[in-house]
């Protein structure tokens, strides 16, 4: 059997089969002390095992931890109560794409090179922004899992090439395609007409009712999102951040849209009578209901091709539009930053670095001039 080393632990051959049972004394976190067992198929196998008890032991892992496997405990990570509905989803929709290439692995035996392999199989198979988002994904997950104690170090610390997200040329209207998808008189003009002129997300706006409309001070506060979620259909949910939720002041042409379509939705509701299911929606369905944003990008894509325009313009488009133009027009980006809802400042000005770069160009000719009277 050979001699025990230092601290090992006993460890004995097991009668009448062909393995070994290690056993070794632990302390759990609350200070009581058990006899905690291995069994492996030879002595060395144990040895590495009891090793492994002690070292976890002495970075505070507690010994009586069950054992989880990367999906089980995933499974049971993503299901945070505090979390809101979408971000629940989001997180359950990245584990689905992780786990048939790690989910079987020990949780504890998570490496580097295991989520780096992730990488390069989803990175075939998916966008380099959904790649991201599973990176995002698991950073968060094992972190959690070192902070509970579930494991020794985090692998994502080791990983040397993480997924990085390829800019893409901002796609935007101009002026003249504004004017144009503007001139179009229909039921969607009014919400074109919104999305271009605040820079509002399609769920922002989607979740917008009328008591959330000031006409006397022409601004409105956004107070909640509509989101599609897996299993549950579309929900209201409050704002991401605090900057999201925030008073945006409207132009003339925005407020004078909004009434005249505050007038005709009125018309409208009282040809249905009782079938209008009343939830102060802005921009409901036909029946006073919640409208699908899916529903919404298909509308557009017809009005684009109806005023002549080739490029792929989606919903999300229209907030880049107000964002871009309004840099464009002098709009200092503080202003737009927060029109906008986004957290920091860099984030807009990375979002709309082409716009920037025209500014600068506009600055070095006025430069120019002024240099050009010396």
């Amino acid at each position: 059997m050979g001699r025990r080393l230092n601290h090992e632990g006993s460890i004995n051959k097991v009668k009448n089969r062909n393995s070994y049972l290690g056993q070794i004394w632990v302390t759990r976190n609350d200070g009581t002390r058990f006899r905690k067992k291995v069994y492996a198929k030879t002595r060395k196998e144990v040895q590495e095992r009891l090793r492994q008890i002690r070292y976890e032991q002495k970075q505070g892992i507690s010994p009586d931890i069950k054992s989880e496997s990367v999906k089980e405990y995933l499974e049971r990570w993503y299901k945070d109560p505090n979390l809101r509905p979408s971000s629940i989803d989001s997180r359950r929709v990245n584990i689905q794409r992780a786990t048939p290439f790690i989910g079987g692995k020990d949780l504890k035996s998570l490496r580097a090179a295991d989520i780096q392999f992730v990488y390069k199989i989803l990175g075939k198979r998916l966008s380099a922004s959904s790649v991201m988002q599973v990176h995002a994904m698991l950073r968060k997950a094992l972190r959690d899992a070192l902070k509970e104690g579930l494991i020794v170090s985090n692998p994502m610390n080791r990983v040397t090439h993480t997924p990085k997200i390829v800019s893409k040329e901002m796609n935007y209207l101009y002026q003249d395609e504004v004017t144009s998808l503007l001139s179009i008189e229909s039921e969607w003009k009014p919400l074109w007409t919104l999305l271009i002129g605040t820079g509002l997300r399609i769920g922002e706006s989607l979740g917008l009712q009328w008591k959330d409309i000031d006409e006397s001070s022409q601004t409105l506060k956004i107070t909640r999102t509509i989101k599609k979620v897996t299993g549950l259909g579309l929900i209201y949910q409050n704002p991401k951040t605090d900057k999201s939720r925030r008073i945006i002041f409207l132009p003339n042409t925005v407020s004078k849209a909004l009434r005249r379509h505050r007038i005709i939705q009125s018309e409208y509701r009282l040809k249905l009578g009782d079938n209008w299911v009343n939830e102060d929606l802005v921009f409901p369905n036909e029946w006073g209901k919640p409208l699908d944003p899916a529903r919404v990008n298909r509308a557009l894509k017809k009005s684009i091709t109806r005023v002549g325009i080739e490029r792929h313009i989606r919903v999300h488009d229209l907030r880049h539009t107000a964002a871009s133009l309004a840099l464009l027009k002098g709009i200092p980006g503080k202003v737009v930053q927060e029109m906008l809802g986004h957290s920091h400042y860099s984030t807009t000005m990375d979002i709309y670095s082409h716009v920037d770069q025209s500014l600068h160009k506009e600055a070095s000719q006025k430069m120019n001039a002024v240099l050009g009277g010396l």
